[in-house]
C-alpha cells in the first residue's frame, strides 16, 4: 500500500514537477491517511518494513529498511500524518532537495502557488495546485533527524 501511494503521487505531480529545473533528489514524502482506520493500516504496514523515528504532534516518522525508488532517487524516509480532512485532496506530500533554495524562495509571492512558512528549526516553501502538494524545506527533513 505505502509503495502504491507513493508512485500514485509521483504520477499525479509529474506536471508540476516540470516547473522545477534544479530539483536534486526527493528528501521525504508525507502520507495523508484518508481514515483513522486507513491510517492504522498504513502504520501496521510500517512497522513490518521500517523503524520509527520519532512520532509527533503530526504524526510518525519512518526510515524504510529499503528504500523505495521513485523518479527523483531512492526514498528512504517518510512521515503517516494523523487523519486530517483539509488534506483529502492529496495522498501524499513529497520534499525535494533543490540545488538552489533560495532562488526557490525568491519566487514565493511572485508566482502563482508558491508560499512561504517559517518555523524555529526550519523555512519551506510550499507549491500547491490542483494536482500538487510539494515542499523544498531548508534545513532538510533528513538533515534535521541526521538521516543518510
Amino acid at each position: 500500500m505505502i509503495e502504491e501511494i507513493i508512485h500514485i503521487n509521483e504520477k499525479r505531480i509529474e506536471r508540476d514537477m516540470k516547473k522545477f529545473e534544479d530539483i536534486k533528489f526527493i528528501d521525504f514524502i508525507d502520507i495523508f491517511p484518508i481514515s483513522e482506520e486507513h491510517k492504522e493500516q498504513l502504520d501496521n504496514e510500517l512497522k513490518k518494513i521500517a523503524k520509527i523515528i520519532d512520532q509527533t504532534e503530526k504524526g510518525t516518522f519512518y526510515l524504510l529498511d529499503n528504500p523505495i525508488d521513485t523518479k527523483w532517487g531512492k526514498l528512504k524516509f517518510l512521515k503517516i500524518r494523523f487523519f486530517d480532512e483539509s488534506r483529502l485532496n492529496w495522498e501524499a506530500a513529497p520534499d525535494f532537495a533543490v540545488e538552489n533554495w533560495k532562488e526557490l524562495k525568491d519566487k514565493v509571492g511572485k508566482m502563482e502557488g508558491f508560499s512561504l512558512y517559517s518555523r524555529k528549526e526550519w523555512d519551506a516553501v510550499e507549491y500547491k495546485s490542483d494536482d500538487s502538494l510539494i515542499y523544498f524545506l531548508n534545513p532538510l527533513v533528513t538533515s534535521i533527524y541526521n538521516i543518510k
